[in-house]
């Protein structure tokens, strides 16, 4: 089983870490995050409007986070760059889910 997914399956949605927190675990700086979150690859759950510090993000964000802060350091990329990397990264992910389902439907 890949560290990936046991830490997907051991961070739920419902869990929530705090921006520190979430810099802490990812590698990534609180302001990296902050920049990640305006191109709208984070996403707070809770204390949107409160201002940054206060926000909260689901602790699946972690995960997201860390390969976030792997490909910074293995390609050196900008925050912009990296915010596309990973927006790409997440839709073929959701593409190849509904391949599969869409397989399964076929074959089933």
């Amino acid at each position: 089983m890949s560290s990936s997914f046991r830490d997907q399956t051991l961070l739920t949605e419902q869990m929530e870490v705090a921006l520190e927190e979430l810099a802490q675990a990812s590698g990534l700086s609180a302001h990296e995050i902050v920049e990640l979150v305006e191109y709208g690859v984070f996403e707070p759950v809770s204390g949107i409007s409160a201002g940054a510090s206060a926000w909260r993000f689901s602790a699946r964000a972690i995960v997201m986070g860390r390969r976030a802060s792997r490909l910074k350091a293995d390609f050196d990329l900008s925050v912009s760059a990296l915010s596309l990397v990973l927006t790409y990264l997440q839709r073929i992910e959701e593409m190849e889910a509904e391949l599969a389902r869409l397989r399964a439907q076929l074959l089933g």
